[in-house]
């Protein structure tokens, strides 16, 4: 793995520290990071620390909701058929969800959704999903987190007589959009303020003015009671930290409410992960690294419609049966993915030199590639892009680094590609065999332009602890900062390695015991350790709760030797 250059940022202010410690009752170094972060004034302050659900946008600020109110409530009205088209990530997951559990209650009984196999269809609104589609015979598609690129196959729809909303986040083409109603705050011209919100933020948008709509048609009754939507932004936190948007404003908000909902109130699925994942408190980590990929297996090797329908269950007995076969797939996942690393560590051996690695084989899973790709960025710091081989097509996925737009990178090859699609961050694409070459020599020219000469990834230090200082008063502040994730990363510290030697947990971890408050632990890093001690260590600070008992828990990032 490329040694990171760490990068001590704590320096603020001191008048403005001083300031904030004084109005907030405040540690300096908590502080410094509101003023980093960018939260100065006061306002700022209590709205990062206390996200309101009145500093969410106006539904209607989003390009074409007003038309997509009005067809999508004459549909529910008059009990027209609605088939939801959703995607096999998280995100698309979560989107489908929260419209079939809104509509549900809204007494649309004319309802159903299809989220295509990417093995077998393809990602989104393809020709072969909308295949199946048109046999489901509806009169309104609505797509989420997908379709934005899909301008052929809403066309054919429409030709059908189907009419379409499509709801997405991804970036436009300009040469692909689709023709009617479309609602993307990414959209060329959208003029919505926050551009970075999740699909299923989208799709929470759209049933917020459809709510509102209906109420003021006087639609709501006893039999259908108005949604409290509150009880829906679970699901659209889950969504939204899983696709790795930036956690800021309108993110924020969703992020912090629906964890709060977790917490609180939670859904029979959240209850069945909790127990099956040994989880106390649900925070914006537990929804990445434990919730995230178990739901996430469905769609990488299974049909991610399972996942719909388990976050919907309301019998406990069938969530948890569900439950165990979405654990099963991730343990597949994972035992897939460590097969893959190897092979994709062998190709990589050989463009080592290149300023990208553009890895493709038969024997890689289509499922399973953005995962290796994300792993190989870790260990070499440069693009990449992972695709599974045939002798009909190659597709996969590709992640980057800050220093490369991913999205223009592809687009600036798309008359080599047969379709590609995402993020600045990460991006699908599909080609021909007979276009590899040449779109391998294309991409590594592009990034040789794109990228510096030196490459250097960096790990920002929030400042230097010294451990006999901990108190659990800081790391509750530390907590306050809550929810972490993408744009608000969690504080991370430089502290002096313990002159105690470790303990090492299942002969790959390590652990210290400081004194009776405070533990440190290291995951994997048993054996680098024991042939190299380092001197500093690179941590981010929680709490560890066990039988009753809370500690001081400091998780190892980095360390120096």
């Amino acid at each position: 793995m490329i040694q990171k250059q760490w990068n001590d940022s704590s320096k603020a202010d001191p008048d403005e520290v001083k300031h904030l410690c004084q109005e907030w009752e405040m540690h300096p170094l908590v502080a410094e990071i509101l003023l980093r972060r960018g939260h100065e004034t006061n306002e700022e302050i209590k709205s990062f620390l206390y996200p309101s659900l009145n500093n969410l946008c106006d539904p209607y600020e989003l390009r074409q909701m007003h038309e997509a109110i009005e067809l999508l409530k004459d549909t529910v009205v008059n009990n027209r058929r609605i088939v939801i088209l959703g995607d096999y990530d998280v995100d698309g997951i979560t989107a489908t969800a929260i419209m079939l559990e809104f509509l549900r209650g809204s007494g649309a009984q004319n309802l159903d959704f299809f989220i295509p196999n990417r093995l077998k269809h393809g990602y989104g609104l393809t020709e072969t999903s909308t295949d199946i589609l048109l046999e489901m015979n509806p009169d309104l598609v609505i797509t989420v987190d997908n379709g934005i690129t899909a301008a052929l196959e809403v066309q054919r729809l429409n030709n059908e007589g189907v009419k379409t909303i499509v709801t997405d986040h991804h970036l436009a083409d300009v040469n692909l959009l689709p023709s009617g109603i479309v609602v993307n705050p990414n959209h060329p011209e959208c003029s919505y303020p926050f551009k970075k919100i999740s699909g299923c933020g989208v799709a929470l948008k759209l049933i917020m003015a459809l709510r509102k709509s209906l109420r003021e048609s006087e639609w709501w009754t006893a039999e259908h009671p108005e949604p409290n939507l509150r009880y829906s932004l679970d699901l659209a936190a889950l969504g939204t930290v899983a696709d790795v948007v930036p956690l800021v404003e309108e993110n924020r908000v969703i992020t912090h409410h629906g964890l709060l909902v977790m917490n609180e109130k939670p859904r029979i699925a959240i209850q069945v992960l909790q127990r099956l994942k040994k989880v106390n408190t649900i925070s914006s980590r537990t929804l990445a690294f434990q919730f995230a990929p178990l739901l996430n297996a469905a769609g990488r090797l299974q049909d991610a419609d399972m996942a719909v329908r388990f976050l919907l269950s309301e019998d406990r007995e069938e969530a948890e049966k569900m439950a165990q076969k979405l654990d099963s797939a991730n343990l597949e996942r994972r035992e897939k993915e460590e097969e893959m690393l190897e092979t994709a560590l062998n190709l990589a051996e050989t463009q080592k030199q290149d300023p990208a690695l553009i890895l493709a084989s038969p024997e890689f899973h289509e499922g399973i590639n953005g995962i290796v790709a994300t792993r190989l960025v870790e260990l070499f710091y440069k693009p990449v892009i992972v695709l599974t081989e045939n002798e009909i097509k190659l597709k996969g996925s590709g992640r980057s680094i800050p220093e490369l737009n991913l999205k223009d990178a592809l687009s600036d090859c798309s008359d080599l590609l047969e379709r590609f699609g995402g993020h600045a961050a990460a991006a699908g694409c599909s080609l021909i065999p007979d276009n590899f070459s040449e779109f391998r020599k294309r991409f590594i020219a592009l990034c040789v332009e794109r990228l510096p000469a030196s490459l250097d990834p960096k790990l920002q230090l929030d400042g230097s602890l010294e451990l006999p200082e901990l108190t659990n008063m800081f790391v509750e502040q530390l907590d306050r900062l809550q929810p972490f994730g993408e744009g608000n990363p969690e504080p991370t510290f430089s502290v002096k390695t313990p002159e105690l030697p470790f303990k090492r947990l299942k002969e790959k971890h390590v652990k210290w015991e400081v004194n009776g408050n405070v533990e440190i632990i290291g995951w994997n890093r048993a054996n680098t350790f024991a042939e190299k001690p380092p001197s500093r260590l690179a941590v981010n600070l929680g709490f560890n709760e066990f039988r009753g008992r809370r500690k001081i828990q400091l998780t190892i990032q980095d360390s120096r030797v």
